[in-house]
Protein backbone atom coordinates (compact mmCIF):
# COMPACT_ATOMS: atom_id res chain seq x y z
CA UNK A 1 0.00 0.00 0.00
CA UNK A 2 1.75 3.42 -1.49
CA UNK A 3 1.75 5.58 1.20
CA UNK A 4 -0.02 8.97 0.41
CA UNK A 5 1.11 12.27 0.90
CA UNK A 6 -0.89 15.61 1.65
CA UNK A 7 -0.47 19.25 0.62
CA UNK A 8 0.23 20.19 4.04
CA UNK A 9 2.62 16.99 4.51
CA UNK A 10 4.33 17.75 1.54
CA UNK A 11 4.77 21.83 2.76
CA UNK A 12 6.25 20.34 5.69
CA UNK A 13 9.02 18.65 4.20
CA UNK A 14 9.61 21.25 1.69
CA UNK A 15 10.15 23.72 4.64
CA UNK A 16 12.27 21.47 6.33
CA UNK A 17 14.89 20.72 3.41
CA UNK A 18 14.59 24.22 2.87
CA UNK A 19 16.08 25.16 6.37
CA UNK A 20 18.26 22.47 5.51
CA UNK A 21 19.10 24.00 2.90
CA UNK A 22 19.88 27.10 4.64
CA UNK A 23 21.89 25.60 7.53
CA UNK A 24 24.24 23.80 4.76
CA UNK A 25 24.85 26.75 2.58
CA UNK A 26 25.96 28.66 6.23
CA UNK A 27 28.39 25.17 7.13
CA UNK A 28 29.28 25.55 3.66
CA UNK A 29 30.46 29.51 3.89
CA UNK A 30 32.15 29.01 6.98
CA UNK A 31 34.56 26.06 5.88
CA UNK A 32 35.21 27.99 2.23
CA UNK A 33 36.11 31.40 5.40
CA UNK A 34 38.51 28.68 6.55
CA UNK A 35 40.02 27.52 3.52
CA UNK A 36 40.41 30.97 2.01
CA UNK A 37 42.07 32.19 5.87
CA UNK A 38 44.74 28.93 5.78
CA UNK A 39 45.55 29.47 2.31
CA UNK A 40 46.70 32.85 2.79
CA UNK A 41 50.52 33.04 2.23
CA UNK A 42 51.11 34.57 6.38
CA UNK A 43 48.89 31.90 7.67
CA UNK A 44 51.09 29.01 5.81
CA UNK A 45 53.99 30.35 7.45
CA UNK A 46 52.48 30.32 10.39
CA UNK A 47 51.50 27.13 10.11
CA UNK A 48 54.85 25.77 9.16
CA UNK A 49 56.78 27.61 11.92
CA UNK A 50 54.58 26.10 14.37
CA UNK A 51 55.09 22.92 13.14
CA UNK A 52 58.46 23.11 12.73
CA UNK A 53 58.69 23.89 16.93
CA UNK A 54 56.62 21.85 18.18
CA UNK A 55 58.08 19.09 15.99
CA UNK A 56 60.63 17.19 18.81
CA UNK A 57 62.64 15.46 16.43
CA UNK A 58 63.65 18.80 14.46
CA UNK A 59 64.37 20.30 17.93
CA UNK A 60 66.59 18.12 18.36
CA UNK A 61 68.27 18.28 14.91
CA UNK A 62 68.35 21.97 15.84
CA UNK A 63 70.00 21.87 18.89
CA UNK A 64 72.65 18.84 17.33
CA UNK A 65 73.52 21.40 14.41
CA UNK A 66 73.92 24.80 16.72
CA UNK A 67 75.78 22.71 19.12
CA UNK A 68 78.21 21.38 16.53
CA UNK A 69 78.80 24.34 14.52
CA UNK A 70 79.01 26.92 17.83
CA UNK A 71 81.79 23.94 19.64
CA UNK A 72 83.45 24.00 15.96
CA UNK A 73 83.40 27.96 15.80
CA UNK A 74 84.87 28.28 19.74
CA UNK A 75 87.68 25.62 19.37
CA UNK A 76 88.91 27.69 16.22
CA UNK A 77 88.55 31.00 17.82
CA UNK A 78 90.63 29.24 20.78
CA UNK A 79 93.40 27.86 18.22
CA UNK A 80 93.67 30.60 15.63
CA UNK A 81 92.61 33.63 17.69
CA UNK A 82 92.98 37.06 15.60
CA UNK A 83 96.18 35.57 13.59
CA UNK A 84 96.43 36.81 10.50
CA UNK A 85 98.25 33.76 9.31
CA UNK A 86 97.08 32.08 5.87
CA UNK A 87 98.35 28.58 7.08
CA UNK A 88 97.05 28.96 10.76
CA UNK A 89 93.65 30.22 9.22
CA UNK A 90 93.58 27.29 7.38
CA UNK A 91 94.04 24.84 10.19
CA UNK A 92 91.59 26.72 11.98
CA UNK A 93 89.03 26.18 9.66
CA UNK A 94 90.26 22.09 9.17
CA UNK A 95 89.72 21.58 12.78
CA UNK A 96 86.41 23.56 13.06
CA UNK A 97 85.14 21.32 10.44
CA UNK A 98 86.56 18.40 12.66
CA UNK A 99 85.13 19.84 15.61
CA UNK A 100 82.01 20.28 14.31
CA UNK A 101 81.68 16.88 12.91
CA UNK A 102 83.00 15.12 16.19
CA UNK A 103 80.44 16.89 17.91
CA UNK A 104 77.41 16.17 15.37
CA UNK A 105 78.33 12.20 15.39
CA UNK A 106 78.50 12.28 19.41
CA UNK A 107 76.09 14.62 20.60
CA UNK A 108 74.39 11.98 22.76
CA UNK A 109 77.08 10.89 24.55
CA UNK A 110 78.41 14.12 25.07
CA UNK A 111 74.43 15.52 26.20
CA UNK A 112 74.53 12.87 28.48
CA UNK A 113 78.46 13.40 30.11
CA UNK A 114 77.03 17.22 30.76
CA UNK A 115 74.28 15.96 32.33
CA UNK A 116 75.90 13.46 34.59
CA UNK A 117 78.68 16.22 35.30
CA UNK A 118 75.81 18.71 35.97
CA UNK A 119 74.40 16.34 38.52
CA UNK A 120 77.81 15.51 40.39
CA UNK A 121 77.99 18.92 41.09
CA UNK A 122 74.43 19.21 42.07
CA UNK A 123 75.02 16.44 44.60
CA UNK A 124 78.02 17.69 45.52
CA UNK A 125 76.45 21.18 46.95
CA UNK A 126 73.68 19.80 48.46
CA UNK A 127 76.29 17.66 50.41
CA UNK A 128 78.31 20.30 51.96
CA UNK A 129 74.90 21.79 52.35
CA UNK A 130 73.95 19.11 54.32
CA UNK A 131 77.49 18.91 56.52
CA UNK A 132 77.78 22.64 56.84
CA UNK A 133 74.09 24.09 57.76
CA UNK A 134 73.27 27.57 57.72
CA UNK A 135 73.63 29.65 60.95
CA UNK A 136 71.50 32.14 62.20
Amino acid sequence: MPVEYTSESLKEAIKTLEIKQVENEKELRLQLLNVYENLKPINILKNIARDVVTTDSLKNDITNTMTSVISGFITKKIIVGKSKNPFLKLIGVAIQFGMTTLVSKNYDIIKNYIANFINLIQEKAEEKEEEDPPQS
